[in-house]
């Protein structure tokens, strides 16, 4: 025997103990489902055509797994126009197993949740970490002015910034200085 499913917008040849890949169904792995849209039932030479569907029968499944199908890749490109874009696409698939086909009585076909898996709660262990202080960086500013004459009458002001820097790592100082000069005539 044999029936022709349409779910997902598609429509599937399926017999009993056949494994079909479908369109993603709202169901856990484990889970059965009742499909009500059958188009068509054969059972040898004994064909019934649904207008369109036929009355009162049904497909039993089981879901397998919930999957993804093959990775899609689109590539648009424009001539001369330096324009391209590229992506891609995996589209969500439910694995599902024939367990049984009614040409009548369909509405009698009661489906069965899978049995829930009992979740062990996982206790959390507390670690002490060890934290490293960072070092600490100390800045002092100093400015000084010198006034210096030349042989000629023009003065010439000098400034000077300089500016250390100590930094204390565990126990040891290190210091460094930065200058800056700048120099001004008048």
């Amino acid at each position: 025997m044999y029936a022709v499913v349409k779910t997902g917008g598609k429509q599937y040849r399926v017999e009993k103990e056949d494994v079909v890949l479908v369109e993603k169904l709202k169901a856990n792995e484990g889970d059965q489902l009742v499909l009500n849209d059958v188009l068509m039932v054969g059972d040898g030479k004994k064909v019934t055509l649904g207008t369109p569907l036929v009355n009162d029968a049904a497909v039993m499944a089981q879901v397998i797994r919930q999957t993804r199908g093959p990775k899609i890749t689109m590539i648009y490109k424009r001539r001369r126009k330096n324009s391209r874009r590229k992506q891609g696409h995996k589209q969500d698939l439910t694995l599902l197993k024939i367990i049984d086909i009614a040409e009548t009585g369909g509405s009698k076909l009661s489906p069965k949740k899978a049995s829930t898996k009992t979740t062990e709660k996982k206790t959390k262990v507390e670690t002490k970490t060890k934290t490293v202080s960072k070092p600490k960086i100390v800045e002092e500013k100093v400015k000084t002015e010198v006034e210096a004459k030349s042989t000629t009458s023009n003065k010439v002001e000098t400034k000077t910034k300089s500016a250390s820097t100590k930094v204390e790592i565990k126990g040891k100082t290190k210091t460094t200085t930065k200058t800056k000069k700048t120099i001004t005539k008048k």
